[in-house]
């Protein structure tokens, strides 16, 4: 049996109650801050930018690396078919480009896999881009916004310079030129505030 002095007094059971759990809102906080810093190491592979209050914006404004890849994915596939077929080198410059900005092999994968590999997307898919990036895109801060879109069009370049020309080197083609006008007229419809 205890004695009274090695009873654990209500004031001591109150103070490890109160460290108890304030050690568990400390644990969460720290988890926390770790996901978001690990959200930010991915969003700086895929998007290229490196400044951490760029990077913070885009994951305060609620972004998932899936939605910055739809936002760069999209505009790439439409690139590739703009000369009514994406061939085997357009396809391989998109897988390349995605997997240079983080998306893991399993995503590539299923992207691959994806019908818009295998027949030229819709209108329909692109309204829906269009309205999604402009929204998407009006949620940033001037500085990441301008980053975004020179990363998303600076791809489409790469896409196009996939197949085009001389063994595949230096020609863009009319109408892939067309679709990156288009990307660029798309992705400017946000509203500009710089």
């Amino acid at each position: 049996m205890l004695t009274e002095s090695k009873k654990p007094s209500r004031g001591k059971a109150l103070e490890e109650a109160f460290f108890f759990r304030m050690d568990q809102e400390l644990i969460q906080i720290l988890g926390k801050e770790l996901q978001r810093d690990e959200k930010m190491r991915s969003f700086a592979e895929a998007t290229g930018i490196r400044d951490k209050k760029r990077l913070a914006s885009l994951v305060d404004a609620g972004f998932e690396l899936s939605t910055l890849t739809a936002l760069i994915w999209v505009p790439l596939v439409f690139v590739a078919w703009a000369d009514g077929n994406a061939d085997a080198l357009e396809k391989k410059a998109i897988l390349e480009v995605l997997r240079s900005k983080g998306i893991s092999e399993q995503t590539t994968s299923l992207m691959i896999a994806h019908e818009w590999f295998h027949q030229s997307p819709t209108e329909e898919l692109w309204k829906t881009w269009e309205d999604f990036v402009v929204t998407t895109l009006a949620r940033l801060n001037p500085q990441v916004r301008n980053e975004l879109i020179d990363e998303i069009v600076g791809l489409c370049h790469v896409v196009a310079h996939a197949s085009g020309g001389f063994l595949g080197i230096g020609k863009i083609s009319p109408t892939e030129t067309d679709v990156i006008d288009r990307v660029i007229g798309s992705v400017h419809r946000c509203p500009n505030e710089d």
